[in-house]
């Protein structure tokens, strides 16, 4: 099967899932050995430690999109719904 495309009678979440497994995992267990390894020499108390750290302790949910292909990948739709509240308020 071609990625990206379907096959058929298969469900559009599958084929998303199927491309991200191919794709993104390679991907995010690549960055997950590079912070792995740098986790340990960064300065304490940096940007890059607070970034490093940060991720590595979001990892789950940084890659849970990967195993479901009717997840969106992002989560702009939900800032975008939100931002009219957010907007509305008073400084």
């Amino acid at each position: 099967a071609r990625v990206g495309i379907p096959e058929k009678g298969e469900p559009q979440a599958d084929c998303i899932r199927r491309f991200r497994q191919q794709h993104s995992v390679p991907i995010l267990n690549a960055l997950k050995v590079w912070l792995d390894d740098m986790a340990p020499k960064v300065l304490p108390d940096s940007k890059l430690d607070d970034a490093v750290s940060y991720t590595r302790n979001q990892w789950e949910y940084l890659t849970r999109y990967t195993g479901d292909g009717s997840m969106p990948i992002d989560n702009n739709l939900l800032e975008r719904d939100i931002r009219v509240f957010v907007t509305g308020r008073k400084s």
